[in-house]
């Protein structure tokens, strides 16, 4: 299958690389050569061109491609690129309706999948397949991440699942026991599917691996309420998080919005510091600003005797949401020296997550990564579901699948099934008698039923033979 990517910035590079190590061959356009320059290393084929030339998508082969990304910094472009795409592909296969290639847009501005106030549904004019716009993930994860901020990483599983991981200390209770026995030992901690030591990318757990301090370990929670359970079993301590906390947001910014918006929603009060008059009052017209217990105040993040007055000291929580990458470490080292508990942040730059988390920083969680993420969500839309990367297990990816009455998995045991696809079920959710999802663990599931859906943590490499053993 070959993918083409419209964007060699560091989204398209980041899809380029999960694509190749998949060994899926890969064509990547940008008209700047500094961009095309930086991807050499990808061992794809380059084209420096335009997403809107009909020369560019001919060499980079839209005659073999079964899908194409659009993933450029200009939203126009990439809802436009789609359509054309379809258009040479078309002329090339004599194809009218191009039913053959699946087109993928990067939507930077959530507002314009807004039926009232935007354009959306986009799908149903723009001849985009897939929209991603990753913004209410972004928020959706940093705002998980606060909630535990020992726990090294966590990342959306299911609609309330979560996969967290966490190295385990000297002090953990864990060292010693088999990874399989946690559940049985411990009472409310969940189940290890996957684990890595130092020197090693990861892998995934047997059950009979002996835990053992300054292993990474993998665990699938049900909810974020299981969070605690797990922070004290691999020896760490968060504080509890209070009630009707106190939250400041630096930047009244996209995320910064919908960052007030999710906590002014569990009953905390808010406040935004945004340097820019016009992002501030746009901020306090919104539907957002109508909350009594939101303040939004133009000023500088880094103005020490404002965030005197405003008592930053005494918040519970700080997030950094500007545009500006250092200028959002700096602010949230700032307001961690002053002592706020839970400091977050967002970055454009991958790189830079792991720098921060060396130097101690809380939660940071970047912006381009997750959208990355999302893509890939759509590239595999052959088996509709979840794809989820887990950044410290590079060698470990999950996905999920419905399983429909007439798949050869229906009816077969869980154990069956790990068998079959080399992978773990790390869960199952399942329509109870009144209609409602409920989440199994998988050992307590005697069989797959029509209509569960399977969750399950597999070796990257086995991606393409997992996927066609689960199409239904």
């Amino acid at each position: 299958m070959r993918v083409i990517i419209a964007g060699a910035g560091e989204i398209g590079r980041g899809v380029a690389e999960a694509l190749r190590q998949e060994r899926r061959s890969v064509a990547l356009i940008d008209p700047d050569p500094t961009a095309i320059n930086q991807a050499q290393m990808l061992d794809c084929l380059l084209v420096t061109g335009s997403a809107l030339s009909r020369d560019s998508l001919l060499r980079a082969g839209i005659s073999d491609a079964e899908i194409v990304v659009l993933a450029t910094n200009d939203d126009e472009t990439n809802l436009l690129g789609c359509a054309f795409a379809k258009r040479v592909f078309s002329e090339q296969v004599g194809e009218r309706t191009a039913s053959g290639l699946t087109t993928i847009a990067k939507i930077r501005n959530p507002t314009i999948l807004d039926p009232s106030r935007g354009a959306g549904p986009l799908e149903s004019w723009s001849r985009a397949d897939h929209i991603v716009c990753a913004s209410d993930e972004i928020v959706e994860q940093l705002a998980a991440g606060l909630l535990a901020p020992s726990i090294d990483e966590i990342l959306p599983l299911g609609d309330t699942s979560w996969i967290a991981v966490a190295e385990v200390m000297p002090g953990s209770p864990l060292i010693g026991t088999k990874t399989g026995y946690v559940g049985d030992i411990f009472v409310g901690i969940p189940s290890i599917y996957a684990l890595r030591v130092e020197g090693e990318k990861g892998r995934i757990a047997t059950g009979s691996e002996i835990i053992q301090e300054g292993q990474i370990l993998v665990f699938v929670s049900k909810s974020t309420d299981q969070f605690p359970q797990i922070t004290r079993a691999v020896g760490k301590k968060d504080d509890d998080f209070p009630e009707n906390a106190q939250v400041a947001i630096f930047g009244a910014s996209q995320f910064g919005s919908r960052l007030a918006s999710h906590y002014l929603s569990k009953g905390s009060n808010v406040i935004v510091i945004e340097p820019d008059l016009d992002a501030a009052n746009e901020l306090v017209g919104s539907s957002v600003g109508n909350s009594k217990r939101l303040d939004v105040i133009h000023g500088d993040p880094q103005d020490e005797e404002l965030l005197r007055e405003l008592g930053i000291d005494q918040h519970d929580i700080a997030v950094a949401a500007l545009d500006d990458d250092n200028l959002n470490i700096a602010i949230s080292m700032r307001a961690k020296d002053k002592g706020v508990p839970r400091t977050g942040l967002l970055l454009k730059d991958r790189a830079l997550v792991e720098a921060v988390h060396r130097i101690g920083l809380t939660r940071p969680v970047s912006r381009r990564l997750v959208t990355v993420t999302s893509i890939l969500k759509s590239i595999h839309m052959n088996v509709p579901g979840t794809y989820q990367v887990i950044p410290p297990i590079p060698a470990i990816i999950s996905i999920s699948a419905e399983v429909n009455s007439e798949h050869p998995f229906a009816g077969k045991s869980v154990k069956d099934v790990e068998r079959k696809l080399r992978a773990r079920v790390v869960m199952v959710e399942r329509f109870d008698e009144s209609g409602s999802v409920t989440v199994l663990n998988p050992n307590t599931v005697d069989s797959i039923e029509a209509s569960d859906r399977i969750y399950l943590f597999l070796a990257k490499d086995d991606l393409k033979k997992v996927e066609r053993a689960l199409e239904n």
